[in-house]
């Protein structure tokens, strides 16, 4: 074989493996007590907020993606959030993810599915997910607190504006108080629940009049319904 058509034939071999391995674990990952929450074919685990059941419309799973096909608009207005049907105390959590212009979506976690059932999105921590440069909220663009990776409303992520349309990688670590965000291999957020900057953060947010916010222990992870599509792949979480 000629080297360029070797170089080719690797370079599709690796191609074609990353198709294979998407929503699989390695065996180290299964030795290191890694789960699969989404398996790439079914919605399996997971449940409508506040339902027993799966939503029959907006969520899919198509390519091995589970995707919400919004267009709402409005917060958990379309098909609604959907949560795993298991709680998490401390863990560590990645996804893949990706939106498309003007897309805002999210990924919380702590939800405790509180009565009576909220308007809008159950409460809880969130990964936020978003068009940083383009999307306008009350008339403005986005303040750094509420640009993806932040705690929403609560802690800024310290990083760049994301690049709208095309696959990006997240993780959140629990451990106790201990909460790290991730975007792409670099850590943007690492604070504790105990610490100043945190409790004002909660203090100067929307949450501060949800009782227990700053310290709740469990809940289900939560993947939002904004009215916008979003796409989901390598769903991974590992208790700590």
């Amino acid at each position: 074989m000629k080297p360029k058509h070797l170089l080719s034939a690797i370079l599709f071999s690796a191609l074609l493996l990353g198709c294979v391995r998407k929503n699989i674990l390695t065996k180290t990952e299964k030795d290191s007590g890694w789960h699969l929450l989404f398996d790439g074919k079914t919605t399996n685990g997971w449940r409508g907020a506040y339902l027993t059941e799966f939503p029959k419309n907006g969520w899919k799973v198509k390519n091995g993606e589970l995707m919400g096909e919004l267009s709402a608009g409005a917060e958990s207005g379309d098909a609604g959030d959907i949560v795993t049907l298991k709680k998490y105390r401390n863990f560590e959590l990645v996804f893949d993810w990706k939106l498309g212009n003007g897309g805002n979506s999210g990924v919380k976690y702590f939800i405790e599915e509180r009565q009576p059932k909220p308007k809008g999105s159950q409460v809880g921590y969130e990964y936020q997910l978003i068009d940083d440069a383009n999307y306008i909220y009350n008339e403005k663009h986005l303040p750094q607190d509420l640009k993806t990776a932040s705690i929403y409303d609560v802690l800024a992520a310290e990083k760049p504006d994301v690049t709208i349309g095309i696959w990006h990688s997240s993780r959140i670590v629990v451990n106790n108080n201990h909460i790290e965000h991730w975007l792409d291999n670099r850590k943007v957020i690492e604070i504790n629940r105990t610490d100043e900057l945190f409790k004002k953060g909660v203090i100067d947010s929307k949450f501060k009049d949800y009782q227990g916010f700053a310290n709740i222990s469990e809940g289900h992870i939560l993947l939002q319904d904004h009215g916008h599509s979003v796409s989901f792949k390598n769903i991974k979480i590992k208790d700590l």
